[in-house]
């Protein structure tokens, strides 16, 4: 199998990803790999060039690995085992955290339409889950199942906060996630394939410490005690917080003939 190795970046590469970058294994099974950088500030659009190159090389297998993202050396190669294991399976992605430790970056009952039906999915350490989406710091993918889908693989979600006047793009790897599923395909979460979450302005890896079975094997949900935020078992009775969604349109401006 042929194999490509994605990386969106900003431009500068944190340190520990290129020490973990360069450690990485290979199965036996991948005959040849390739590594390709997108560099930008908008992330959906450079997964979207890497998905894209995927496809037109004719790659088997796409690992994506984000820039702050600490992988273990055997990272791909469970990864990709999770793939082979599971022929009905879109992707496979790794377990970390977001930068401030507060969730795993995968959802259960996550819903493009309202995205604060979602939950944190049960897992537990070494074993491999059926989820709605995972985060794409470090996932590797079956690019028949991009392959089958329409262009464009991805989309994206701008979460706007007038009360602090901030913006960021998020969900393009739920987005995707979401249309794998709609198309028959399952999604995994690794929780064996630990990844460290390095952030740039603290010199930190998250998360602090990683938590045990009996808090990770139940579905949770994040809510917020005082000035901030904890993982308690659902509830779908406890009232959600509100969200208002408004189409938003953008353009892919190509430079060249």
């Amino acid at each position: 199998m042929k194999l490509l190795i994605g990386i969106p970046t900003g431009g500068q590469p944190t340190r520990p990803f290129l020490d973990a970058l360069a450690a990485l294994e290979l199965p036996p099974s991948i005959t040849g790999a390739d590594r390709l950088v997108w560099t930008g500030n908008a992330v959906a659009v450079q997964r979207e060039m890497i998905a894209r190159d995927a496809v037109q090389r004719g790659t088997d297998l796409l690992a994506m690995i984000d820039d702050d993202i600490v992988a273990p050396p055997d990272a791909l190669v469970k990864l990709i085992a999770a793939l082979e294991e599971n022929p009905d399976a879109a992707l496979a992605g790794a377990l970390y955290y977001s930068r401030d430790s507060a969730r795993p970056m995968a959802v259960a009952r996550w819903s493009s339409g309202d995205t604060t039906t979602a939950a944190i999915p049960a897992y537990a350490s070494g074993n491999v889950a059926v989820v709605d989406g995972v985060g794409f710091g470090c996932v590797v993918v079956r690019v028949a199942a991009l392959r089958a889908l329409s262009l464009p693989y991805f989309a994206a979600h701008f979460y706007v906060d007038p009360s602090s006047r901030s913006v960021r793009q998020c969900d393009e790897d739920y987005l995707l996630c979401e249309r794998l599923r709609a198309a028959g395909r399952r999604v995994l979460l690794h929780a064996g394939v630990r990844c460290g979450h390095y952030d740039r302005g603290s010199g930190a890896t998250a998360p602090s410490a990683w938590e045990p079975d009996a808090e990770t094997d139940r579905v949770r949900m994040i809510v917020l005690q005082g000035d901030r935020t904890a993982l308690v078992p659902f509830d779908d009775t406890v009232p959600r917080a509100t969200e208002r969604q408004e189409p938003f349109e953008t353009t892919l401006v190509f430079s060249g003939a």
